[in-house]
This record gives C-alpha cells, sequence and structure tokens, in this order.
C-alpha cells in the first residue's frame, strides 16, 4: 500500500517549474496549483486532491467547498483520484504536490509528510484545533512531534447495536460498562437457549478482506484494557502481538467470539456469516440476537426504525462514562506555501464548514469537532453517533490502517482467522504477525 516512488527527472523538473511559474502556478512544490492572493481577502487559488468515491461523498465535500468559495471569493480547484494513493505520492515525490489532500490513512501522510507543510506554517492555528476537536483528531497527523495534518472527517466504529425496543421489553438495558456487558451477554445466553438464538450477531467474511472485523474488536478491546498510550505503542510496535498487554485483548475476544452459546452459529458462523448480512437475525420478529458491534454504516442492514426494531448505543468501556472511540476517516495536509491552503483548511475544520459538510445528507460521517451541533446531521442514527463521539474520553485511529500493509491488512487479518478456524493457538497467531512486521517498521 505504500510503495515509494522516486522521480529523478531533476532537468524536466526545472524546466516544468521555470514555465509554470511564468504562468504564475508555482510548480515547484512551493505553492503549485495555488495563486497570490491567498490573504483572507479573496482571489487565491488552491488545489484539493482526494480519493472520495461516491457521488453522494463528493457532493458533500463540494457543499463545503462552495461554502468557502462564497465566504472568501477563493477558487478551489478540486481533484478525485480514484488512484489516490499511488497519485499523491508520485505528485509530492516528483514536485508535483497539490496544494491541500485528504488522506485516507495516517501511515500514507506519514510516508509523505517530509514533502508535507507543518500546519502551523501553513498558517493552521493548532493550538485552537486542540481546544475544539474531539481529543485525538490532531495527534493523528502528528509524526516526530509536529502537525502535518489533522482529521477532517470521522468514520466511527465503537458502536454496540441493540435489538431496539424488544431488547427492552426482554428486561435488558444498555451496559455502562465492559464488564456489564459480559455479564449481559451471559445473561441473554442463559434466557435463549434454544437453536439459532444467542446475545450477538458477528460475522467477519469479507472475500480478501476477511478478519478487518476481528481486528476493530481487538483494537476497541485494547482502547478500553489499555488506554491510548499502549495503544499507540502497539500500533508502533514498540510493544509487540505477542506481549502481555495485546494477549490480553486477544482473551477477552476469545471470551465471547468462542463461546458456542454466546454467537449464533458459533464461530464456524463468524467465519462463513458476510459481515453486513451479520444483522439479519436480530431483524427477525422474534431476534435470533440482540447485541451487535459494528460501525456506523451498518446502519443500511437493519430494517425498521431506529429506537423500535434497532437501536445504537456507545460501545461501553471499563468504567462508567463515556468510553473511548475507534475511528477511522480523513486527514487534510497542505504540502504547499500557497498561503490560501491553510485558510482552506481552516475553514473546513470550523464550525460552518463542517456544518456544510456533514450537514449534507450523503456525507455519512461524522464531524471531529467537539462542539459540533449533533442537530445538524442530517438522520436521527448520526445525530446519536455524533452525541457519542464527541463526549467521547479520547479517540484513536483505525490500528491496522496504520501499520505496515504487510501487518495490517494482511498478517493480522489472516492469523485471527486461522485462530478461530481453530488451525493455529493464540501463541503462534500472535507470534506469527509479530514475525511479518518489517525490520524497522518500514514496507
Amino acid at each position: 500500500m505504500r510503495t515509494h516512488v522516486w522521480t529523478t527527472r531533476l532537468a524536466f523538473l526545472v524546466v516544468a517549474a521555470m514555465l509554470a511559474a511564468a504562468c504564475g502556478n508555482g510548480g515547484n512544490g512551493e505553492g503549485n496549483g495555488g495563486g497570490a492572493g491567498g490573504d483572507g481577502e479573496g482571489g487565491g487559488t488552491v488545489s484539493l486532491l482526494h480519493g472520495i468515491s461516491g457521488e453522494e461523498e463528493q457532493a458533500a465535500l463540494q457543499q463545503a467547498v462552495d461554502a468557502f468559495q462564497e465566504q472568501t471569493g477563493n477558487t478551489v480547484e478540486v481533484e478525485a483520484s480514484p488512484n489516490f494513493e499511488t497519485v499523491v505520492v508520485t505528485r509530492v515525490q516528483g514536485g508535483n504536490p497539490p496544494d491541500v489532500a485528504l488522506y485516507p490513512q495516517p501511515g500514507l501522510l506519514e510516508r509523505v509528510s517530509q514533502d508535507a507543510t507543518p500546519l502551523s506554517e501553513a498558517g493552521v492555528d493548532v493550538g485552537a484545533l486542540n481546544d475544539q476537536l474531539v481529543p485525538g483528531m490532531v495527534e493523528t497527523g502528528t509524526f516526530d512531534g509536529t502537525e502535518y495534518g489533522v482529521v477532517v472527517k470521522v468514520g466511527f466504529k465503537s458502536l454496540l447495536w441493540t435489538a431496539g425496543q424488544r431488547f427492552t421489553d426482554a428486561g435488558y438495558e444498555v451496559p455502562e460498562t465492559w464488564d456489564d456487558l459480559k455479564s449481559l451477554t451471559d445473561q441473554i445466553a442463559q434466557d435463549t437457549p434454544e437453536p439459532g438464538r444467542a446475545p450477538w450477531c458477528i460475522g467477519i467474511e469479507s472475500a480478501d478482506a476477511t478478519g478487518w472485523v476481528a481486528t476493530d474488536w481487538i483494537e476497541d478491546i485494547m482502547l478500553r484494557l489499555h488506554g491510548p498510550d499502549v495503544y499507540d505503542q502497539w500500533v508502533n510496535h514498540e510493544i509487540q502481538f505477542n506481549s502481555d498487554e495485546v494477549r490480553a485483548a486477544f482473551e477477552e475476544l476469545e471470551e465471547i467470539w468462542f463461546n458456542e452459546e454466546y454467537v449464533v452459529g458459533g464461530t464456524t458462523g463468524i467465519l462463513q456469516t458476510p459481515f453486513a448480512d451479520a444483522v439479519q437475525p436480530m431483524n427477525q420478529e422474534e431476534p435470533g440476537c440482540f447485541l451487535h458491534r459494528q460501525a456506523g454504516f451498518i446502519e443500511g442492514s437493519f430494517e425498521g426504525e431506529l429506537g423500535t426494531e434497532y437501536d445504537v448505543a456507545p460501545l461501553p468501556g471499563t468504567e462508567s462514562g463515556p468510553p473511548p472511540a475507534l475511528f477511522a476517516g480523513d486527514l487534510v495536509a497542505v504540502h504547499t506555501d500557497n498561503p490560501t491552503a491553510g485558510e482552506f483548511v481552516e475553514f473546513l475544520l470550523s464550525a460552518e464548514g463542517q456544518e456544510a459538510w456533514m450537514g449534507h445528507e450523503g456525507a455519512g460521517s461524522l464531524s471531529p469537532r467537539a462542539d459540533f451541533n449533533p442537530e445538524s446531521y442530517p438522520s436521527e442514527a448520526l445525530t446519536r453517533q455524533g452525541e457519542i463521539f464527541a463526549n467521547a474520553e479520547f479517540a484513536r485511529f483505525d490500528a491496522s490502517d496504520q501499520m505496515p500493509a504487510q501487518v495490517g491488512t494482511d498478517a493480522f487479518w489472516r492469523e485471527v482467522v486461522a485462530w478461530l478456524s481453530g488451525s493455529q493457538d493464540l501463541d503462534a497467531t500472535l507470534t506469527n504477525i509479530d514475525n511479518a512486521w518489517p525490520e524497522g517498521g518500514e514496507e
């Protein structure tokens, strides 16, 4: 995922830079795509490169772009690339960067951070962002102590979905702590001893990506058991998978996933059920399960109305109160000295910019702002999720997406599946993942 692309045609680049400069467009990596006038008085031009693919999601982003252009008089040249990862690396390392780019993984931004402009140098008030955003948003784009990017939109993962009114009518209450969740699981198992019914619906089948659902669970458990510092050490392989901390997270998963009475279909069902279909037993008139842990996108798999046939709550932490949040999303970064770029970044992260973007019905994402008005979201489900996320104790980006690709989206997935299938024990699983880690942490 992070193949380095080096361009050595220096003579060509020099000529290109001279030609571009003559046209007033920069082209030397110090303002490419931008123009003069980015001083808050309008007349500037900024280029934006992103990999957002869905038409509705692009329309949501465009609504924020339009709001910026209308307010400032500046122009944003938007480019969507279906091969964003390759294109952005090639352009940044080749001396032809966009002014601003949206990165779907922190690791990809870190890889090109030596060719990025620190946010503070771009005119972004990083201190203000730290005060305004959910804890963890700025840290996600900070490398070696320098802030190069910040989370600008969020896909929230730490959610517990229940069978709604039927869950309540059965006498169950949303758990406040992780221990409460385990006690509830056991209680539901005792209440539903018949075949085909169990506390949890879980499915991880996802073709070549089978396993990511399990890694999300482990990441959520790591945050709850050990907090952000240990989580960050794990992401950077400062503590290994075969450590007491990570082993404890796997063992917590094992308590639920390996108990045939706790999951519809047992471990076989977990392995064979497509992740998007896992909630179907909950859609039955008499629910086959009462609990499901999945990111916000899974709402599309439920039938009926939120609060009636299904409902959503925070995945609890180890103590009562706001739990930590696991998320994915996009980071915004600057690659030039175009002054309009910093102005644009600040707008995208402002209350007005976020409302224009996340308030669009096609966004399907949450705002990283702690003060974002939940009523501005276009659906009740997003409003509920937004309230949970904004109150999170702290937030961390998906760990597997930050690890080297041969670990996070290969060995981690593959070895967990082997463990679930019974073909190897936990010791072998953890050791095999550690052994996949590249020397020096690079690919």
